[in-house]
Parts: structure tokens; C-alpha cells; sequence
């Protein structure tokens, strides 16, 4: 397989997208595909996993991080309403466990959340030393409208992997998921 973008090329694009306003990144994301570039042989790096998983992952964070750009919202502020609309009273701890952050980065996302009005922190009924997280009103309402954003990023993902390719790709990445 040969692709016309080098490993170079792309992390400076991805460099000057990051740093560039966001009005700005998807006019920067349509040039990137217009330049011409050598060919490139990725033969080997093809039949890996670890390598195509990324260049996945790289689409796939691509369209989300595009599709909730209007919500100003990031992926990972997205998991954590997800979480606590689903599990209401869930404790920041069991939080910061089930996403993998360290309780002190967990703190500033949720302060970030709670300036916003969409979570509130009650003190535990069980441990006055750990806090109750549970969405507001507006929460649970912006999470209605970030779910549906999401559901057109998963429509889109269906449409490049086919309804069946989907359907494989859950049940295996759903390993990795499992704790």
C-alpha cells in the first residue's frame, strides 16, 4: 500500500491545526488532502495492528473532535457526561478510575463542567469526604444534543467501514474496553 502523505508532512499539519483558531482547522484539514507528496511504501506497517488501529484512531478523532466542535465540547468532557448521566451520584474517584486520569486531572475537567452548569458535586451520603457527581437540567439537555451529534459521527463511520464492518469492529475493540 502507498499513501502520498509523509509521517513528517502530517505531524506538522496536525502541529499547525492544533495551534491554529478553530474557524480556521478545517479549511487547514481540506488543503492538507490538495498537496502533492511522494509516495510512500507502508507495505509493512499495513499488516500491523498497532499501526492501522492508529490511523484509525486518527480518523476517528479526526470527525469527533469536528462533530462537537460546535458544542465546544471535547471528547473527554463528553465521556465524563456520558458517565455521570448514566451513573448519577457516581463518585470522583470511581470516575477517575473508570477513564484511566489521575484523580488531579480529573479536577480541573470537572471544575471546567461545573463552571459550565453542567454537573453539579453534592457531598456522598455515604463518605462526607468524597463528592456525588450528577448532571443539571442544562447538563442532561447539552448531553441530548451532544448524543446526537455523536450519532451522526457513528453514521459516518458506518458509511466508510460498511453496517457489517461496524458491527466486527465493536465486537472487537469491545476487548479492550472490558476491565
Amino acid at each position: 500500500m502507498r499513501v502520498g502523505v509523509s509521517d513528517q508532512k502530517l505531524r506538522t499539519a496536525v502541529k499547525s491545526a492544533k495551534q491554529a483558531p478553530r474557524s480556521d482547522r478545517r479549511a487547514q484539514r481540506a488543503d492538507r488532502t490538495t498537496d502533492a507528496a511522494p509516495m510512500v511504501n507502508l507495505k509493512k506497517l499495513t499488516g500491523l495492528a498497532g499501526y492501522l488501529i492508529r490511523q484509525a484512531q486518527l480518523w476517528v478523532f479526526q470527525d469527533f473532535n469536528a462533530t462537537l466542535e460546535p458544542l465546544d465540547l471535547r471528547p473527554v468532557q463528553y465521556s465524563i457526561l456520558t458517565i455521570i448521566g448514566d451513573n448519577p451520584g457516581l463518585s470522583q474517584m470511581a470516575l477517575s478510575q473508570i477513564l484511566g486520569i489521575v484523580r488531579s486531572g480529573l479536577v480541573p475537567l470537572l471544575d471546567g463542567l461545573e463552571g459550565k452548569g453542567l454537573i453539579r458535586r453534592m457531598p456522598s451520603a455515604s463518605d462526607r469526604r468524597s463528592h456525588a457527581l450528577h448532571l443539571t437540567a442544562e447538563g442532561q439537555h447539552f448531553l441530548a444534543r451532544a448524543d446526537a451529534l455523536v450519532q451522526e459521527h457513528e453514521k459516518r463511520l458506518i458509511k466508510k467501514v460498511g453496517a457489517r464492518g461496524h458491527k466486527e469492529l465493536l465486537d472487537i475493540l469491545k476487548v479492550f474496553g472490558r476491565r
